[in-house]
């Protein structure tokens, strides 16, 4: 047993002579020590190798299975599995992810096969916000100040969650009226920078800066603006804070949407003062396709105006001729 385990572990053991298991977990230790990605996103990747690792196989199951007894059919067989159940392109893409780092970039006779699958857009019906008149209900429902003062910048200002339990005193410039979103903290993977490294400046409205103002006094730029009441110094619970999301929008009688969704409330008017290329800025998005999904309410007040004198102009164009 002691040989075998050697053999799998050794670095002279050729790649494909190792066990799924063991091409895991140096997969793993790749991402969290060479790569440095975020912890959540180590995270995720270890819960979906856990899950491959545990499949059944033979006697056993694909942890204790060889690399090179694997092919190219039986992964398309799971990729088609995953689309069978409802996974979405960004879980399959993930798994994707998962089994190139497992089998290796020198390995390609099995991952080839596998094509990425596209993101689906989210579509008008899909997206979910809440409107002005709504926030301003679900604010007089709120359970506690900093409840109200976290819908308010999640509407307002457009953060992730992780960026709002991470956000420190240091970021909010009351001077220059502008929050800094630079750092985002989650359970899993602890204070590692916001979702793709990208920090931004947000300017704050009146309103987030009187819901932050009371959280900022009197604290070091160090100090985070919502602590942990049962942990002082310590990021406020994420379930927690959507507990009491869920509580305050059923009091208010609004329709049941994630406190993610609060960000898209933010986008979707922002979209009506900015362009979309500063809309992409304000949100933090690395592509332009992701913030386009908030074109659709951006209103044209004088579009049909515009597309009547067109008309009118071709019609009366005595140059313009049709088809023959």
């Amino acid at each position: 047993m002691a040989s075998r385990f050697a053999e799998e572990h050794s670095t002279d053991t050729p790649a494909m002579r190792r066990t799924f298991q063991a091409a895991l977990d140096a997969f793993l230790q790749e991402c969290a020590v060479e790569r440095r990605l975020r912890g959540s996103t180590v995270h995720g990747y270890r819960k979906l190798g856990e899950r491959l690792a545990c499949r059944s196989w033979g006697g056993g199951t694909w942890a204790q299975r060889r690399l090179d007894t694997f092919s190219a059919d039986e992964l398309l067989a799971l990729r088609s599995e995953l689309v069978e159940v409802g996974c979405s392109p960004e879980t399959v893409n993930h798994y994707r992810r998962v089994l190139r780092g497992v089998f290796g970039r020198e390995q390609p006779r099995v991952m080839l096969a596998w094509p990425w699958m596209a993101p689906r857009p989210e579509s008008e019906g899909r997206l979910r916000f809440y409107i002005p008149v709504q926030v301003r209900a679900l604010l007089e429902h709120a359970g506690s100040e900093m409840d109200r003062a976290v819908y308010t910048l999640a509407s307002e200002a457009g953060p992730r969650l992780s960026e709002i339990r991470a956000l420190k005193v240091a970021n909010v410039d009351f001077e220059m009226g502008v929050l800094r979103l630079e750092d985002g903290f989650t359970t899993t993977g602890g204070h590692a920078g916001n979702k793709g490294r990208r920090a931004r400046s947000v300017p704050m409205t009146a309103h987030v800066r009187a819901a932050l103002e009371p959280f900022c006094e009197g604290k070091a730029g160090e100090s985070l603006v919502f602590e942990n009441d049962r942990k002082p110094g310590e990021p406020i619970c994420g379930t927690w804070l959507y507990r009491h999301f869920l509580a305050a929008s059923a009091e208010a009688g609004l329709p049941r949407i994630r406190l993610h969704d609060l960000r898209h409330t933010f986008g979707t008017q922002a979209i009506r003062a900015f362009r979309v290329h500063e809309v992409q800025r304000l949100m933090g998005h690395r592509h332009l396709t992701t913030t386009e999904i908030y074109l659709h309410y951006a209103p044209d007040h004088d579009a049909a105006k515009k597309l009547t004198a067109l008309w009118e102009d071709l019609a009366t164009d005595e140059n313009h001729t049709g088809a023959r």
